[in-house]
């Protein structure tokens, strides 16, 4: 049975640059099908969209079949039949917001620190594509690539590095508890198949950006708030001695008395 197309009209879809449901424009449509035996049916739409408000360009699918649905009453106050849709979409809707300093998928200080945010652009799609056991390896991971950037000793086991990081006042005590516990999740997804839930995950990510905010956004930004104050320094005028007039007094008592 053919298609109606559909390229060039609207559809509200999420999107992931403007973060929320947008007109987009269809680019591409291809739907697949099957009416299949004994009364199962399933449909699946594939579409190539435009985000009528940022220009960002994704694919998105929409799936449904024969028993997957739900009631509710239509505006005339009639039972109506409404299928459940399942929507995946390319590149995944984001399941955690990024911090400020990532938003260009970089953290944004002079630290060299490559590798720490390759680390991070696949730890965050990691959370994004539901891999929750990947995600809680690569928090880990990317808490010890952290570590090194910051002269921590890297042949040392996790718990020395913790200790040389307090004893560098990198972290608090209280800081070193948290991190601990982020480190040993990490392991237990690595080496006993520990599967996080995404609230666990959301905690342990709390974690980690705190400490990499404290060791180096913070930093950075008081590094450029004391550049930007000594340019302002220098622009402010001097205050000028005030000139004394002759015969008068040093201490501003008047005119000065005769000498005997």
């Amino acid at each position: 049975m053919a298609v109606e197309s559909l390229i060039g009209s609207k559809l509200k879809a999420y999107c992931s640059n403007c973060r929320g449901d947008r007109n987009c424009e269809i680019k591409g449509h291809h739907q697949e099908n099957d009416d299949g035996d004994y009364g199962f049916w399933w449909r699946r739409d594939w579409y190539l969209l435009v985000c009528c408000g940022c220009d960002h360009v994704f694919a998105q699918s929409v799936a449904i079949d024969s028993e997957s649905y739900h009631q509710e009453y239509d505006s005339s106050g009639d039972v109506i039949t409404v299928p459940d849709e399942t929507v995946r979409s390319w590149p995944a809707r984001s399941k955690r917001d990024r911090p400020e300093w990532f938003q260009h998928s970089s953290i944004e200080t002079k630290a060299a620190v490559g590798d720490l945010s390759a680390s991070l652009v696949e730890l965050y799609g990691a959370l994004d594509h539901d891999l929750n056991v990947l995600a809680a390896i690569g928090i880990r991971t990317s808490f010890d690539i952290a570590a090194e950037i910051l002269g921590v000793d890297p042949s040392k086991n996790f718990q020395r590095k913790l200790d040389e990081m307090v004893s560098k006042n990198l972290i608090r005590q209280s800081e070193r508890e948290h991190l601990d516990v982020l480190i040993n999740a990490g392991n237990a997804s690595a080496h006993r198949g520990w599967t996080p839930s995404f609230s666990d995950l959301s905690t342990l990510m709390d974690t980690l950006e705190s400490f990499l905010n404290d060791v180096f956004i913070v930093p950075a930004k008081k590094e450029a708030a004391a550049a930007k104050m000594a340019k302002i320094k220098a622009k402010v005028p001097v205050k000028k001695a005030k000139s004394k007039a002759p015969g008068t007094d040093p201490k501003g008592n008047g005119p000065a008395k005769p000498q005997p």
